[in-house]
């Protein structure tokens, strides 16, 4: 561990003041076109909070290749369903960074409200959503201008963001009420109001999105949500200190990092069982999948590195040093 236990004292304690407040790749080349080099780069981007930097993984190689100054304090991070965009929630600065992931630039700066703390990008790559959680709102930006067209109030202190597949929905998960808020995206309004476990950090939606998973940290639980009815429909266990959620490419099994116990739970969520326990390194906040390989890439804050599970074996085989205090990661599209 590098960066000593105050950071994450430090990161833990700004977590609780926070609180009370379609795919082109075939037709193009049927088309016999060739792809922007983005589309095949195959990397995993991660924040790191103290930096104010993202690390840029090649998944091929499990080696940082690039590292790109961002704004103040990024603890969120997304990259659009095209692999070309980078979008990163910098939590101090109030702004979202604009990276392009051909040439590894900040190409714009995005002001939004206060505190944003999470990113999802809708399917079609024509939204971008910010959850703000000082603000208790989710700022709409419009990828085409890089400007907010629209502000939605939500729960209180919303600390994670995910979007259904179909794009119709958007989900918050608010730390502050233990509550998801439900956005119909096409009228930017809530319509429903799901209450969960205790601390919502984390949410993960299945392929077909008809279950939104919801990692409780204050209850080491994950809440599984009916996405036709809006209602908490099973509760599956998981370790202490469950602060994200994932799903992998076909919807199961189900990933969630356990912050205070350092290990992945590795859920069946057919059977409820936790059917795997992975050791991590020190306090995993965030996890993705890759859509094509389904292998598992866990931020961990309290080491400055990512551990790549394997799948099939669920092992660790790799540990990637980044930069310091890793928030966040998410993984590029690998056509």
């Amino acid at each position: 561990m590098t960066t000593g236990r105050s950071t994450i004292k430090n990161r833990q304690a700004t977590k609780r003041w926070l609180a009370p407040a379609a795919r082109c790749a075939i037709p193009l080349l049927m088309a016999g076109m060739a792809l922007p080099a983005a589309a095949h780069n195959k990397n995993a981007y991660v924040a790191n909070e103290i930096d104010n930097t993202v690390s840029v993984i090649d998944t091929v190689t499990n080696t940082v290749t690039a590292t790109v100054p961002v704004g103040a304090n990024p603890l969120g991070i997304a990259v659009s369903p095209n692999g070309f965009g980078v979008y990163v929630a910098n939590a101090l600065d109030n702004t979202v960074s604009v990276i392009d992931a051909a040439t590894n630039a900040v190409t714009a700066m995005v002001p939004v409200q206060n505190t944003p703390v999470a990113v999802a990008v809708s399917p079609d790559g024509s939204d971008v959503y910010v959850a703000n959680a000082n603000e208790n709102t989710v700022s709409v930006i419009d990828t085409a201008t890089n400007a907010v067209v629209a502000t939605v109030p939500v729960g209180s202190a919303p600390f994670s963001i995910a979007v259904s597949p179909n794009g119709a929905r958007v989900y918050t998960g608010n730390t502050g009420d233990n509550t998801v808020s439900v956005i119909n995206a096409r009228t930017n309004e809530v319509v429903a109001t799901v209450p969960v476990g205790n601390t919502p950090s984390g949410l993960g939606i299945g392929p077909l999105g008809a279950r939104v998973y919801v990692a409780n940290a204050g209850s080491n639980n994950v809440s599984v949500i009916d996405a036709f009815t809006n209602k908490v429909t099973a509760t599956l266990t998981a370790g202490n200190g469950a602060e994200a959620v994932a799903t992998s490419p076909i919807g199961l099994p189900v990933y969630v990092s356990n912050s205070v116990d350092n290990t992945v739970s590795v859920i069946n969520p057919l059977t409820k069982n936790v059917i795997a326990t992975v050791s991590v390194e020190n306090t995993p906040q965030s996890i993705a999948v890759s859509d094509s390989t389904g292998r598992v890439y866990v931020a961990n804050a309290g080491s400055n590195t990512v551990s790549v599970i394997n799948p099939y074996t669920n092992k660790v085989i790799a540990t990637v040093n980044v930069g310091s205090v890793p928030a966040a990661v998410a993984t590029q599209p690998q056509w």
